[in-house]
């Protein structure tokens, strides 16, 4: 530390290209995104081996950011069936 000025003062990184997106808030387990979504976790799954959602696992477990989940949710199609396998709507 030269000058008083660490790496993390240089400014390298915001002139990076393809920087990654900030986390936000806290990450969301399978479980907390399948209830956001008011879906199964089964059913999350299958939407991010399909790449309609995007998360990671994180230490063996899948995690979530919550503004991936509202992106989801803001392209999913105005006519698609939210209902419940019994057609339940809540």
């Amino acid at each position: 530390m030269k000058n008083g000025k660490n790496k993390a003062g240089t400014g390298r990184e915001s002139g990076r290209k393809n920087a990654p997106k900030p986390i936000g808030d806290r990450l969301l387990t399978l479980q907390d995104a399948a209830e956001v979504l008011r879906l199964s976790a089964r059913t999350v799954r299958e939407y991010v081996s399909r790449g309609e959602i995007e998360g990671r696992i994180i230490g063996g477990r899948w995690r979530f950011r919550r503004a991936d989940l509202d992106a989801f949710f803001e392209n999913a199609p105005s006519d698609w069936d939210f209902a419940g396998k019994n057609g339940d709507r809540d």
